[in-house]
């Protein structure tokens, strides 16, 4: 199965004494990855993440080096070689691909239910791919854009462990990392550069750079990193999700700008429902980021948000 159905991650209510900014001392960074490596030591699994301030440059990170499965989070490649193939003229963003047959689709999101014969551009594609995790939209561009060249242009970039990853791979090594891994694979480290990547323009052309991260900003699946900090705050990010991994990447354009991205593997708890542990850390994770950054703007969800969390539509 190449990705199983998804469901709302949750934002939790917690209490506000739960998030209070860390004390700002000559220690504070030291006490700020403390606490985060201390969420990821307690997790029942394997949990990494990245954090980059982009006011500093400072990073830390904990696993930030392993490999993990991307779920959706890799769909972002996938939209960054689209945009880098029409910088070329290969490719246009008014181009059109059919939908496949019934067989060829999966039921997550909206593209399941188009008719036969349906025929999105690339815009439409990128955008049901990356906007609402369309995973019928990812298999139609990874295999329109073709998986092994998606790769290529992320090694030219620097990013050789970050794959995404079909079934008509012919490469053996290919072949086992989509049985380790599923739909991607990245590590920490690497997701956020590419993310940074795009944010410096240096991805693609800077028209391009931009159209992502409005894209990416449009996220209807926002409940882990960008439910943690005030909506008012413009978040361009990508999460997923499988059974075993919850995972989110993110930029966060606030006063303290900072990139972000949080994997998890091998979980205890693989169950779909908001309170499942690899959610929570997120969340807490992600809270203890912004609350850190931003002394004077700590945050805390209304009552009652946890009522209004994506679903997915129901359909």
């Amino acid at each position: 199965m190449l990705l199983c159905s998804f469901v709302g991650l949750g934002v939790f209510a917690v209490s506000p004494t739960l998030v209070q900014p860390l004390p700002r001392s000559p220690q504070s960074r030291s006490n700020l990855q403390r606490s985060l490596d201390a969420v990821c030591k307690s997790f029942n699994g394997r949990m990494g993440y990245c954090l980059k301030v982009l006011k500093t440059g400072e990073t830390i990170s904990f696993r930030g080096d392993e490999r993990f499965p991307t779920a959706s989070t890799i769909k972002t490649a996938v939209m960054m070689a689209a945009v880098q193939m029409i910088d070329e003229g290969k490719l246009k963003w008014s181009d059109k691909r059919a939908v496949p047959p019934m067989s060829g689709r999966q039921a997550s999101m909206w593209a399941y239910h188009f008719r036969d014969g349906v025929s999105p551009d690339v815009d439409g594609w990128v955008n049901l791919m990356i906007t609402v995790s369309d995973n019928t939209a990812t298999m139609v561009l990874r295999e329109w854009l073709g998986p092994e060249n998606i790769n290529e242009r992320l090694a030219k970039l620097g990013l050789r462990n970050t794959k995404v990853l079909s079934n008509a791979m012919k490469a053996e090594a290919d072949q086992r990392l989509r049985g380790m891994f599923g739909l991607g694979v990245t590590t920490p480290k690497e997701m956020n550069r590419l993310l940074e990547l795009i944010h410096l323009q240096k991805a693609a052309s800077p028209a391009a750079c931009e159209r992502m991260i409005r894209i990416l900003g449009k996220q209807y699946w926002d409940d882990a990193i960008g439910a943690t900090v005030p909506p008012q705050i413009q978040v361009a990010s990508k999460s997923g999700a499988i059974n075993r991994s919850r995972s989110d990447s993110a930029i966060v354009y606030s006063s303290n700008p900072y990139i972000l991205t949080i994997y998890t593997d091998s979980q205890k708890d693989q169950r779909w429902s908001p309170d499942n542990e690899g959610d929570r850390a997120l969340v807490k994770l992600s809270r203890t980021v912004w609350n850190f950054l931003h002394p004077n703007e700590a945050y805390v969800p209304p009552a009652g948000s946890e009522k209004f969390s994506p679903t997915g539509g129901g359909a």
